[in-house]
């Protein structure tokens, strides 16, 4: 891309960022008036006058905070849109597995609400997303669509809307109707927004970039297990019959002590005539029955229900005749939902695109296992510690670790791996025990290579914690020496030495002093004398006193400068030029001649600021193989060469249009893709500093990457790292589980 055509689409991007935020405007009072509308129709034909009663609450209230919803929605779009540009795609799903027992049941609706706008949103704006994915994905340098690198993407426009009615002061109850219509208007007058937007980048000439089909795997997808792009099971009937009123009452223990409800009456009535076929109602019927029955359309599903099961379905073979058997096993409906979740939650770890094949394969192998197992433990659910969540937790995270099976490594943690899942298999031992132990033995064959990285990155996490404290306390040091008269008149060299290593050497001095004397070293107290023999103009004055203190100078910048390991190369380059001041001031007077203006630049230009980012000793860099900040920063190819899209071109200007990565999607565990040493790698963030200046990332080998955090967004800022997951992927599989239960869910009246 040429240089002119790369600043013009910088530009253009920006442009078309602040646009799109800035019609949202509109956007919300169209959406408002769909609203009040649709709320309005609909309390006219309702016959139960309480809901009758509250659609018109509603719709009143939303008339009221009409003006306010329309100022606030640009603003959280901007917020949702700079979110997105940085790379934060993975955000907290609308309803979390685990979090569903705590949930009232307001919370719940509202997550059911969200769930079903994103997905009514994305569906009826397809066809123009398409177009303006390719637009916006020209504008950022890339040559082919990479959909997830479109900020205008529907669920932040979601995310927006559901922001700005959560700040708004009004009941839940109110809440949740606003977001059942305006989440019905949103996805037409989305539409709208987005041909707009497509019509005026196509006007500014932009060619859209082009669609590449290709099988392999993208080794920086970002969609992680607990998007809704990753809510598609194998067996699409079993997920329609999953809902949140029956998932919440397994995760709170409810079937256990409920064997005379409803429900098991209902399975014991409909479904032990025929004990030894497949049963033809999930237990999670009878909550869809009951809504049904308030619908006036039970004859009619009855009847689909009867026409359906007399039709001959063709033999299940493989892990659906698994899955078959399991369900005739099922004494209970708790048991029959928890098979139903495992289903599910297995579905949902082996198609994630993180995982390599063999990884996913085995995830698919050990389903029987956990299906006997939730058939007498459902703690499986509740308790993130039971042995065989633990050890879903550990296989996969870990082999996040490799983006290719033939990565040094990772025959090692494979072949243990596949052994334990044989052993499971295999053993007849019921509950979590047998888990427990596979999860001990795979500890010990990975142990001592774990044991080798925990026991370097401890090392590494100790001089990198030291290198903060260093740093913090010395940049506090150097804005007080700046402001000292003899530090503002000194030549820039020496200020620059004063206030960037000698302030670290301060610094140093005063962490280790046990006694925590004011001036450990007497480091601060030489400075007066060491400004002062730097000025010949000064020093000429008092030859005598400069003979006298100037080897005690040179022995304690010495002394100062090895305390915290500084270069010595460095260190003397400063000792020649403090020598060469010095003797200057000790040599006869000659003629003065005016300095040039370069020569007063060079001398007493004022100090730069050199303690913007921390500085590491080299024995503390080679610790946490730290990177310097000031390594290139140039554009770097977003994939390898190998792959479709080629290189981005965006110049290093990008660096200020592009939000830094925000720290709540980088988190200690999150796993990134780096380009270092010319190749893209996987890493780990294993450790971020209290204060978040600096970050330590492992490889699979154990190796350590160090950097602070103004190179962290750099990184990012060009492309050369890239967020690939901060949520572990079993986490994630149970949100998607949570999130399929929320679409076929029916409204929730607890």
């Amino acid at each position: 891309m040429p240089a002119s055509q790369n600043t013009s689409y910088q530009s253009l991007y920006r442009s078309c960022m602040k646009e799109a935020a800035s019609r949202g405007h509109a956007l919300m009072q169209r959406l408002a008036s769909r609203c009040v509308k649709s709320m309005a129709q609909r309390a006219t034909g309702m016959p139960d006058a309480h809901e009758r009663n509250l659609l018109t609450e509603a719709a009143r209230i939303l008339m009221k905070h009409q003006d306010a919803l329309c100022e606030a929605y640009p603003q959280a779009l901007l917020a949702e849109f700079a979110q997105a540009i940085a790379g934060a795609n993975a955000r907290a799903p609308a309803l979390s597995f685990d979090s569903l027992e705590l949930m009232g049941d307001d919370q719940l609706q509202e997550g059911v609400e969200l769930v079903r706008t994103q997905q009514a949103v994305s569906q009826a704006v397809e066809s123009e997303l398409a177009e303006l994915n390719g637009l916006v994905c020209a504008i950022q340098g890339l040559r082919t669509v990479q959909a997830e690198r479109n900020p205008l993407r529907p669920e932040v426009y979601v995310r927006a809307l559901r922001t700005v009615t959560m700040q708004s002061p009004i009941p839940p109850a109110v809440r949740t109707r606003w977001m059942q219509h305006l989440g019905d208007a949103l996805g037409p007058e989305l539409a709208l927004v987005y041909r707009e937007l497509s019509q005026m980048l196509r006007s500014q000439g932009v060619v859209p970039a082009g669609y590449v089909v290709s099988p392999a795997r993208d080794i920086l997808a970002t969609t992680s297990a607990g998007s809704l792009k990753a809510v598609q099971p194998a067996h699409p009937q079993a997920s329609t019959l999953l809902n949140l009123r029956e998932l919440r009452r397994l995760l709170s223990g409810q079937f256990e002590h409920s064997e005379n409800s409803f429900h098991a009456q209902f399975a014991r009535e409909f479904e032990s005539a025929e004990r030894d076929l497949p049963p033809d109602f999930s237990p999670t019927v009878p909550a869809a029955f009951e809504t049904l029955q308030e619908m006036k359309q039970v004859d009619r599903v009855m009847t689909d229900l009867q026409r359906r099961s007399s039709t001959p379905a063709p033999p299940p073979v493989g892990i659906a005749a698994v899955r078959e058997r399991m369900r005739r096993e099922a004494a209970s409906p708790g048991q029959a939902l928890g098979l139903e979740v495992v289903a599910l939650m297995v579905d949902n770890i082996a198609s994630d695109s993180r995982l390599l094949s063999p990884v996913q394969q085995t995830v698919r192998d050990l389903e029987p296992a956990l299906l006997r197992l939730v058939l007498e433990d459902p703690r499986f659910f509740s308790d993130k510690g039971h042995p065989a969540r633990r050890l879903l937790e550990q296989m996969t995270q870990r082999s996040l670790a490799w983006s290719a099976v033939d990565a040094p490594g990772f025959d090692a943690f494979f072949e243990p791996l596949q052994q334990a899942v044989d052993a499971l298999l295999a053993t007849r031992v019921a509950g979590g025990d047998p888990f427990e132990f596979a999860l001990t033995t795979l500890e010990e064959a990975w142990g001592e290579q774990s044991r080798r990285e925990r026991r370097h990155r401890q090392k590494a996490v100790q001089a990198l914690l030291h290198a903060e404290q260093r740093n913090l306390l010395a940049g506090k040091v150097s804005r007080q020496l700046r402001a000292r008269p003899d530090v503002a008149s000194a030549a820039r060299e020496v200020g620059r030495f004063v206030t960037g290593p000698w302030s670290q050497v301060i610094a140093q001095a005063r962490l280790t002093d046990p006694a925590g004397a004011a001036d450990p070293g007497g480091y601060t107290a030489l400075l007066s004398d060491l400004l002062w023999s730097a000025q010949p103009q000064l020093a000429s004055g008092n030859p005598l006193r400069l003979t006298r203190i100037a080897p005690r100078l040179l022995e304690k910048v010495r002394e100062g400068l090895t305390s915290i390991d500084y270069p010595a190369s460095e260190a003397q380059r400063f000792v020649d030029l403090l020598l060469v001041l010095q003797q200057r001031a000790l040599a006869p007077a000659t003629p003065h001649t005016p300095m040039t203006p370069e020569e007063l630049e060079s001398w007493f230009a004022p100090a730069s600021d050199d303690v913007r980012s921390p500085w590491l000793a080299p024995g503390e860099a080679q610790e946490s193989g730290f990177m310097e900040t000031h390594q290139s920063a140039g554009p770097l190819p977003l994939y390898q060469p190998t792959q479709p899209g080629g290189a981005s071109q965006l110049g290093t200007d990008w660096l200020e249009a592009v939000p830094a990565l925000g720290d709540e999607a980088l988190q200690p565990g999150a796993w990134v893709e780096m380009l270092t040493e010319g190749r893209w790698n996987r890493l780990q963030l294993t450790w971020a500093s209290p204060h978040g200046t600096l970050f330590m990332f492992s490889d699979a080998s154990g190796k350590t990457h160090s950097m602070t955090r103004r190179l962290l967004d750099q990184l990012v800022a060009v492309q050369g790292l890239r967020l690939v997951s901060d949520q572990a992927v079993v986490d994630g599989a149970l949100d998607a589980v949570a999130q399929a239960a929320a679409s076929n869910s029916p409204d929730l009246r607890l």
